[in-house]
């Protein structure tokens, strides 16, 4: 409202100069004689002076208004970013599946820059128009209102014009957004994926499917470009038709002495006045197209809820979740994906303090069990029970709070080693004693102290620098530096070899012993301690028991048991030959 304020102030200065040229114009044609000259002296030194103060007035109100819409135009852009990865950041991983991070990124960026363009420039120059439009034609039509209408007669074809290139222009804008986005996901991948294209040689494959993607990207940028590019000469042709009308019919005016030469002076300048801003009308209609295309993009994003959220109300304390018992149960749990149940009808049962081992070939649903447990994969109420409480009712940071958990896909963040282990901690001050302490039980404390820089060494995006296995190891540092009251490890050390991984289980026993810990492997060696057994096969529970039993039993697990012992002999024998 200041801005618009002050547009308005500012436009009501600069018309008045014209008029005052009228006058001191007028003014000297009139005047005949010694002492009419002096008096047309000091009106036209008068006049000068204020046409000098209305100028500078002008400039400065000009510049407040341009810095109020500015600025509340970046203000718009840094609350909406806030807001969309806020907004991101409670996203399930299920939507991430759905949206590629390079997408995702265009929004970020470009999207949210073309919105701020739509609510800075997109405001200012409308509303500047409008107040040119207003104290411009006044004028106007007190010189002549015959004239004035000679010279708006080429508007109606400029605004039917204008429309139709606004429907090309929010086509081609939203075909260029949409490409940027496509082109970001694939630059994004093939960056990520550097390694892989190397180890196959595919760097020519790359560079083609790029050179496609931004061939792509140019023909739909052109296609904007020759819009706008033809719209702002059109506006420029129709604004100089008027001009022309003006000169012709003005200059006859002038003849006939109905219109004085300071009119006809003054009336042209408003004219010109009118013609930047008629001709900026084709910059601020592109301008729109894309604001507008950004900002449904945007909104595509904000108006799409959490796949997984809090159940009344969410933003409930923590402080409740360490009154939690850790005790969990699972009751008739059936999970679907894209009409393919992962899950179907698993039950059981699982005391604060004991181990539960989850074994199973895979993709047999292991993973998707244990991610619906802290709700990372959404569930029905009633299927799931922590302490005695149905996990939908818990509030997802309270929740969470209570579990630590070790992924297969260990993923680092570009900081120090200490830095990443510390994460699972957020919010807590950790020391570096527990820092030292999660590593070593985590089997890292010979790798860091190989490291230059020891634990301050930065591992580098999604921690390249690391091998897997010690990849796998800082993760599993992370969740036991969290100190959880349940811990869950989805195959966390199957990129370690037998030897480290009883070596770290060997640390972990005393750790697992004093909590609530679900362990998921492939290796039968690394669970047959556990309380509890479950054999996973096709999404359901083939067998459960302890160790000794499911041996007796000679079944799936059995079988594995044997295969593995079998394996393992026949590699000792290979190293000692």
């Amino acid at each position: 409202m200041l801005g618009c304020v002050c547009l308005a102030a500012s436009n009501i200065f600069g018309s008045a100069i014209p008029w005052l040229l009228k006058v001191a114009i007028d003014v000297l044609r009139a005047a005949h004689g010694t002492q009419a000259l002096d008096a047309a002296r000091r009106t036209v030194t008068h006049t000068a002076l204020a046409i000098v103060g209305c100028a500078v007035l002008q400039a400065l109100i000009r510049t407040w208004s341009r810095m109020a819409i500015f600025n509340t135009g970046r203000d718009i852009e840094y609350g909406l970013r806030r807001d969309l990865f806020g907004h991101l950041v409670r996203m399930d991983p299920a939507f991430y599946r759905r949206h590629p991070t390079g997408d995702l990124m265009s929004r970020l960026t470009n999207d949210l820059g073309a919105v701020r363009m739509l609510f800075g420039p997109g405001i200012l120059y409308p509303i500047n128009t409008l107040c040119i439009y207003i104290t411009t034609l006044t004028p106007m039509l007190w010189i002549s209102p015959r004239l004035t209408l000679y010279a708006l007669l080429p508007y109606p074809a400029l605004i039917i014009g204008a429309r139709a290139f606004t429907r090309t222009m929010y086509r081609a804008s939203r075909d260029l957004q949409e490409q940027i986005g496509r082109m970001s996901t694939a630059v994004q991948e093939d960056l990520a994926g550097a390694a892989v294209i190397k180890q196959y040689a595919l760097e020519p494959l790359r560079r083609a499917a790029f050179s496609r993607q931004n061939d792509q990207y140019l023909d739909r940028a052109l296609r904007l470009v020759r819009a706008r590019g033809t719209l702002g000469p059109l506006f420029a042709m129709f604004g100089g038709v008027g001009t022309l009308v003006v000169l012709w019919l003005g200059g006859r005016e002038v003849i006939r002495g109905r219109l004085s030469v300071g009119g006809f002076v003054a009336f042209n300048t408003y004219l010109v006045a009118l013609s930047w801003p008629t001709i900026a009308l084709g910059w601020v209609i592109s301008m729109w197209q894309r604001g507008q295309v950004g900002w449904r993009r945007v909104h595509e994003i904000l108006a799409t809820p959490p796949g997984i959220a809090d159940v009344g109300d969410g933003g409930q304390a923590t402080a409740g979740a360490p009154a939690l018992v850790p005790s969990i149960e699972v009751r008739d749990l059936t999970v679907e994906r894209d009409g393919r149940k992962i899950l179907d009808r698993v039950s059981f049962s699982l005391a604060a303090g004991d181990t539960l081992a989850i074994v199973g070939p895979t993709g047999s649903g292991k993973t998707t069990l244990v991610d619906a447990i802290p709700r990372l994969t959404d569930v029905a109420p009633g299927t799931i029970f922590v302490g005695g409480v149905d996990v939908t009712a818990i509030p997802l940071r309270a929740l969470r709070s209570l579990i630590g958990y070790a992924p297969q896909e260990a993923f680092l963040f570009s900081a120090t080693i200490a830095e990443n282990i510390a994460f699972g901690a957020a919010g807590d001050r950790v020391g570096r004693a527990a820092i030292e302490r999660a590593a070593q039980a985590a089997g890292l404390t010979r790798d860091i102290a190989a490291f230059h820089d020891g634990y301050d060494t930065v591992v580098g995006e999604r921690g390249i620098t690391l091998s897997g296995g010690q990849r796998q190891r800082v993760a599993l540092a992370r969740a036991l530096c969290a100190d959880p009251r349940i811990l869950i490890l989805d195959d966390s050390l199957s990129s370690v070899d037998a030897e480290t991984e009883r070596e770290i289980l060997s640390r972990l026993r005393p750790i697992l012993g004093g909590r609530t810990s679900i362990l998921v492997s492939h290796r039968v060696a690394a669970v047959k301690d556990a309380s509890q057994i479950l054999v996973v096969d096709g999404g359901r529970i083939a067998e459960r028991g302890t160790h000794s039993e499911l041996l007796g039993s000679g079944g799936v697990y059995a079988a594995l048991y044997r295969e593995q012992l079998a394996a393992d002999a026949e590699r000792a024998q290979e190293t000692a030959a």
